[in-house]
């Protein structure tokens, strides 16, 4: 039997999809390994967002080509965002990859191991598989719900590499849920590239809070239910009403808001405004009890003015975000904002971005003294080796991207739940004994 081994680079989106690769090959007779050396077939499913995400896929791929000549590797696969978009590029351009594998049909990657200097790229089709190979934190998993996207903001690449959105039918994630409890999963990460817009296209209404009702009633009682890249543009009160009847749903919003400034807001083709998203955040405080945010923002988009960065800090000091991630904006062919004037030099992007984080630094310090003497539930993620200690998540802190909280006890089941009275805080992260 061939072994397969697969490297994912980039975002959760393509995790599911190694994930869903992976349990076809197994399922058709292939083994998986997590070794590089000893793979028949390497396969390296690549990110194309930025130009620091394919430059990474671009080094993975020559590094783990070496694997030909010094492993048992016989072909090499490059497969994902990088390979949808530029297939003839890559292969032209790197002799060692064989096949060039898009997203367009992940079903078809059973035909892509057994092909040779090859490029497979379909038209976009929704991907029906339930099944999944997990790879990721042990009881926790990603659940995506939707692909591509239509809100063709300037500086975006997604519409172009993965397609205009394309919700996935409520009965097919169903099953795949289903699929998912036999796991025994205990937090679902709800995503995709608009989880809000879940539902417009074949439905023609927004349905994510109804499916999130749907999973509600299939999953065990202390299963967390967490929606993350919900587009702040998208999110209206019914939902966030309905949303709030769910006995499992978190209130944990991930909200990227990407400005502050209507100026480059509407550069940026975002439809919404600092007013706007500023009432937003007050309506979800009105209907959930304590909500948790995250967001993200995009520093020195072409044209900004150190006027308009300015209204980006001021926003984030008014919205009290708890969690805030932040990028440079990233000059990329093909979009609308890559030819725009006003290009803005990397050391004032830089310059921005950091004085940006660290005043949310501050605002997440200050925002999480509310959990300090709190009793939560607190999912266990790793055993640090030799110590009475664990590393896990209390509901307000989502897989990867934020800080952790650190439990003091003898005995916890790694992809399980303790409860745990939070003592401390240390910089972004919890203290918390049983």
């Amino acid at each position: 039997m061939k072994q397969i081994y697969i490297e994912t680079l980039g975002c959760s989106k393509n995790q599911v999809d190694s994930e869903k690769m992976l349990f076809l090959l197994k399922n058709n007779g292939y083994n998986i390994t997590g070794e590089p050396e000893k793979a028949d077939i390497i396969i390296i499913n690549t990110c194309g967002f930025i130009k620091s995400a394919k430059q990474e896929s671009i080094e993975t791929i020559l590094e783990l080509a070496e694997y030909k000549k010094t492993g048992k590797c016989k072909k090499l696969i490059a497969a994902g965002c990088l390979a949808q978009y530029y297939p003839k590029p890559i292969k032209e351009e790197i002799p060692e990859i064989d096949v060039v594998f898009g997203i367009g049909s992940l079903t078809d990657i059973l035909n892509a191991v057994k092909k040779s200097n090859k490029i497979i790229i379909h038209d976009f089709l929704n991907d029906e598989i339930t099944g999944r190979e997990l790879i990721g934190i042990k009881g926790s998993a990603y659940l995506k719900i939707s692909d591509g996207c239509s809100n063709f903001c300037s500086y975006c690449l997604i519409p172009k590499i993965r397609g205009n959105f394309r919700s996935r039918k409520m009965d097919k994630i169903l099953s795949e849920v289903d699929f998912l409890k036999s796991k025994n999963i205990n937090e679902i990460n709800i995503i995709s590239q608009d989880t809000a817009n879940y539902g417009t296209d074949i439905y023609k209404k927004k349905m994510l809070a109804e499916l999130i009702s749907e999973i509600d009633k299939m999953v065990n009682n202390d299963c967390w239910i967490r929606v993350l890249y919900m587009h702040p543009d998208h999110i209206d009160s019914k939902m966030l009403e309905y949303l709030a009847k769910s006995k499992k749903f978190l209130p944990y919003f991930d909200l990227p808001f990407q400005s502050g400034n209507n100026k480059i807001l509407k550069l940026m083709n975002r439809k919404g405004n600092q007013e706007n998203y500023l009432k937003l955040l007050k309506i979800i405080k009105e209907i959930f009890i304590n909500p948790v945010f995250r967001t993200t923002f995009i520093t020195g988009f072409p044209g900004e003015t150190d006027k308009d960065f300015k209204e980006t800090f001021e926003f984030l000091k008014k919205a009290q975000i708890d969690w805030t991630g932040g990028f440079t904006y990233s000059r990329e062919d093909n979009t609308e904002a890559g030819i725009m004037k006003g290009q803005i030099k990397e050391s004032i992007k830089k310059k921005r971005l950091k004085e940006l984080l660290d005043e949310s630094d501050k605002i997440t310090s200050k925002r999480l003294q509310r959990f300090i003497g709190s009793r939560e539930k607190i999912f266990i993620e790793e055993k640090i080796e030799g110590e009475n200690l664990y590393f896990g998540r209390f509901w307000g802190q989502a897989p990867e991207v934020d800080g952790l909280t650190l439990v003091n006890t003898e005995n916890a089941q790694i992809g399980s739940f303790i409860n745990a009275d939070i003592i401390k805080l240390n910089n972004k992260d919890f203290f918390a004994k049983p």
